[in-house]
């Protein structure tokens, strides 16, 4: 049986979900420039590599757990208090707004390097 209900924290996890398909592209698009990068042998020191793999491992984790915890939202954000539900409310608004910046320089930095 699955119980749903439209409030506060099932918006919440649409926007979440939402977010993390969206966040998803640009994120990738950094990474193959990255690892372009790398196969021109402008850059191969180590801190370079680790930025990378920090690149990549924030992508899976923003994409995963944008899914996960929007659908567990979505779907039992119902049991959840009001003021609990306000809580996530801020929460994601806040996840958002702090992985915005992040988003937007990835989406930036790959129409520049398109462009070359």
């Amino acid at each position: 049986m699955v119980n749903a209900s439209l409030n506060w924290a099932s918006v919440v996890g649409i926007v979440l979900l939402l977010w993390g398909l969206l966040a998803t592209p640009a994120g990738i698009s950094q990474v193959i420039f990255y690892s372009e990068s790398i196969n021109k042998k402008e850059d191969r020191s180590e801190s370079f590599v680790f930025q990378l793999v920090y690149r990549v491992l924030q992508i899976l984790g923003r994409f995963l757990g944008s899914i996960f915890v929007g659908g567990i939202l979505f779907f039992q954000g119902w049991r959840l208090d009001p003021i609990l539900q306000f809580g996530m409310f801020l929460m994601v608004l806040m996840y958002i707004m702090e992985s915005a910046n992040s988003v937007v320089s990835d989406f930036m930095k790959w129409y520049r390097n398109r462009e070359k």
